[in-house]
C-alpha cells in the first residue's frame, strides 16, 4: 500500500475545513501548546482503545513513511484517556489531538467531553445524521492547539469513520505542523542568500536554502552539491540542469539514471571503489506527479546504496519541467545517517525543494 506524503483532498476534507474553529473556546492566560511535529495524541476511553480501535487507528496513522531503510511511521501516536488528561495538566498542553467517541456510549467520558464541546444541538444531530461524523476545534486548552473529533454510533461505525477520514485528517495535521516545520529549518540559521543567488544565476530558479548548508562541489559547471552536517547525519541536495528533448526524460528509469551517473562520479565512502547507486530492482520505488510553482514535477522515492560498502539511506529525486526555458531541473535529495531516524529530515528536504520558484515567475510577481 502506498501512503502519499501529500494526500489528495477528499470530500471529507471539505467537511473538516468547513467546521474549523466551530468548537474553539476562549480562555485567559492559556499556555502555548508544545510537542514535536508529526505527533498525534489519541483521546479515547481505555476499554475502547485497548480493543480493535487501537489497531484500526494505528494501521492508518502509523503507516510507513515512504520510504526508509528501516520503517518509520507517518505519525508518532500517543494515547490518553480523559481521566489521564484531567490528572496531569501538561497533557492538555500538547499541539494535536484526535478525539474518538462512540455516540452510543453515553456514559463514556470521551463522549461526554464531545457532547460538551459540540453543544447539545449538534450532538443530537450527530446521533441522527451518520454523515456528520467529524469536527475541528482549536485552542481548547492551549494556544496553537488543534483537536479533530471523529465520532459515530458504535465502534464498528467509528472504525469506518477513521478509515474514510484518514486522508483529510492527515492533511489537516500536516498543515497545522507547517509553521513548526519551517521553524525547524530556518529559525536558527535563517537563509543563505549567497547560495540562493548562485542557484538562480546558474539554474534559473531559486529555493529557500538554509544558512547551515554549504556548497561542497563549487568547481563543476552545471552541478551543485549542497550539504548540511547535521547531528549524526548528512543531509544532501544535488542540483543539475538538462535540455528538455522528450517525455522519455521523465520516466523513472531516466531519473534513476541521472542520479546514478552523478553518484558514480561524485559520491563515495572511505571504502576503495565505492560509489552511490540506486537499486530499483530489489528495493521499492514510489513515484508521484504534481506541480511546483505551476510547473510539472515528477518525483521518485527509494533507497540508495553504496557499491562496495555497506552504507545506504533514503532519497527523493525531483524533475521540474521548465517549459519556458525548455529545460529540466533535476534536484536530488538524500540522507546518510546510520542508525538514526530520518523521517523529519526527509520532510525538511522536501519542504526546501518545494519552495522552488522559477526565475521567470519571480520576475512576474515583482
Amino acid at each position: 500500500m502506498k501512503y502519499l506524503i501529500y494526500i489528495m483532498c477528499t470530500t471529507t476534507l471539505l467537511s473538516l475545513y468547513s467546521c474549523n474553529d466551530e468548537v474553539s473556546k476562549t480562555f485567559e492566560s492559556k499556555p502555548v501548546a508544545m510537542a514535536r511535529m508529526n505527533e498525534i495524541v489519541a483521546i479515547a476511553d481505555k476499554d475502547m482503545w485497548e480493543g480493535p480501535m487501537q489497531d484500526t487507528f494505528n494501521f492508518y496513522f502509523q503507516s510507513a513513511y515512504p520510504i526508509m531503510p528501516t520503517p518509520e511511521p507517518m505519525f508518532d501516536v500517543r494515547h490518553f484517556t480523559p481521566a489521564q488528561l484531567d490528572g496531569e495538566s501538561l497533557r492538555k498542553e500538547l499541539r494535536t489531538y484526535v478525539v474518538l467517541a462512540d455516540l452510543n456510549d453515553t456514559e463514556s467520558r470521551t463522549t461526554k467531553m464531545l457532547r460538551r464541546d459540540l453543544g447539545e444541538e449538534r450532538f443530537l444531530k450527530a446521533k441522527q445524521d451518520s454523515e456528520f461524523c467529524t469536527s475541528v476545534g482549536k485552542d481548547k486548552w492551549a494556544r496553537n492547539q488543534i483537536l479533530i473529533y471523529l465520532f459515530a454510533n458504535g465502534e464498528k461505525a467509528l472504525s469506518k469513520v477513521i478509515r474514510d477520514n484518514y486522508p483529510a485528517v492527515a492533511k489537516r495535521v500536516r498543515l497545522h505542523d507547517i509553521d513548526q516545520l519551517d521553524a525547524s529549518i530556518y529559525v536558527l540559521k535563517s537563509e543563505n542568500p549567497g547560495l540562493m543567488n548562485k542557484i538562480e544565476e546558474d539554474f534559473g530558479f531559486t529555493m529557500r536554502i538554509p544558512g547551515d548548508f554549504t556548497n561542497v562541489k563549487p568547481e563543476e559547471e552545471n552541478f551543485m552539491w549542497l550539504r548540511k552536517d547535521a547531528k549524526k547525519m548528512l543531509m544532501n541536495i544535488v542540483i543539475q540542469k538538462f535540455p528538455y528533448t522528450s517525455e522519455n526524460q521523465l520516466t523513472n528509469e531516466n531519473i534513476i539514471k541521472l542520479r546514478d551517473e552523478y553518484g558514480k562520479r561524485h559520491v563515495s565512502s572511505s571504502a576503495e571503489g565505492s560509489y552511490m547507486v540506486t537499486n530499483p530492482v530489489d528495493l521499492p520505488t514510489y513515484d508521484y506527479t504534481y506541480e511546483i510553482d505551476g510547473q510539472y514535477v515528477k518525483e521518485i522515492r527509494g533507497i540508495w546504496e553504496m557499491e562496495n560498502d555497506f552504507l545506504g539511506g533514503p532519497y527523493a529525486s525531483y524533475v521540474i519541467l521548465n517549459k519556458g526555458a525548455n529545460e529540466l531541473i533535476f534536484v536530488d535529495t538524500f540522507i546518510l545517517g546510520p542508525g538514526q531516524d530520518k523521517r523529519d529530515e526527509m520532510m525538511q528536504l522536501e519542504y526546501i525543494v518545494k519552495s522552488a520558484k522559477l526565475s521567470d515567475n519571480i520576475a512576474e510577481t515583482k
